[in-house]
């Protein structure tokens, strides 16, 4: 099956000859969630300015759906369209007066009609439990409520791929518990999701594809528990492996955990294995022979 998504040898380099990616490929499946795991400075914010056609590599190419997107003013607005980007610092994204209006700004551009503009921002605004803000001027949100317009905005789009920089940066832990639903319930309904984040943690919980990144380039990529499970590609690219993967380890050594079972990817997951062992009867102990 055609990848929806691909970078191909990408390389690209700032001003100075300061290398961003190296013969850097990717890999994106439809209606899957990947994340791109990396510590900071490693580059994944530079691929996703790659993904959404922002910035234009010094060699190689983006494929959409197994053709090699262009750079004309009309062909990224195609890209666009369908690749949506939201930034770490939601302050990048944000220029209107109101939040109604920035989340309009995208359907608007579409040509959609005002109704059918106004249904999206609604259901967008909605979605990311912020409709009570509507008529809120941007510069006095939160850093929070800022980042959930900023993604409204995207949502709005209705984008077949959402980009999401460090998604969860920033957020208290209800915060990134409700994003996280929302991402949940978009990637239900058939967006393709990529997060760059250095939350290995996140990326195990969440993602259903995993690509180590450092220095430019994707050292691994496949099934998140494989490659979070690599201990050398983990060292490589400077990453220590999710604690839960090493709890299921542990609850495996111990006997709680069939080697046929599958590791637990939540804390929800965990609690249930030790609830179903908390009920057994506890293991006979050896005699001595008297």
């Amino acid at each position: 099956m055609t990848p929806l998504l691909q970078a191909c040898d990408l390389t690209y380099a700032y001003p100075g000859n300061v290398v961003g990616l190296s013969n850097l490929n990717l890999t994106v499946h439809r209606g899957r969630c990947l994340a791109i795991l990396g510590p900071n400075g490693s580059g994944k914010t530079t691929l996703l300015l790659h993904l959404n056609g922002t910035l234009k590599p010094k060699a190689g190419h983006v494929r959409l759906e197994g053709r090699a997107t262009g750079y004309t003013r009309s062909e990224l607005s195609v890209w666009r369209r369908r690749v949506g980007l939201v930034l770490q610092d939601a302050d990048d994204q944000l220029f209107a007066s109101s939040v109604a209006e920035d989340v309009s700004f995208g359907p608007t551009n579409l040509g959609l009609s005002e109704r059918d503009s106004e249904k999206r921002v609604q259901q967008a605004l909605e979605a990311l439990d912020i409709a009570d803000l509507a008529l809120r001027p941007t510069h006095m949100l939160s850093f929070g409520q800022k980042k959930r317009v900023a993604i409204a905005g995207a949502v709005a789009m209705q984008p077949e791929i959402l980009l999401l920089d460090e998604p969860t940066a920033g957020l208290d832990h209800q915060g990134s518990m409700h994003l996280l639903h929302v991402l949940g319930q978009l990637k239900a309904a058939g967006t393709t999701l990529v997060l760059a984040t250095h939350d290995v943690d996140l990326a195990y919980e969440f993602a259903d594809d995993v690509a180590l990144f450092n220095a430019g380039r994707v050292l691994g990529q496949g099934d998140a528990t494989p490659i979070l499970g690599d201990a050398p590609l983990m060292v490589t690219a400077r990453l220590v492996p999710p604690f839960l993967y090493l709890m299921g380890q542990q609850l495996k050594a111990a006997g709680l955990l069939d080697d046929t079972e599958p590791l637990p990817r939540t804390k929800a997951d965990v609690l249930k294995i030790i609830a179903r062992h908390g009920n057994s009867p506890p293991k006979p102990q050896p005699t001595r022979d008297t």
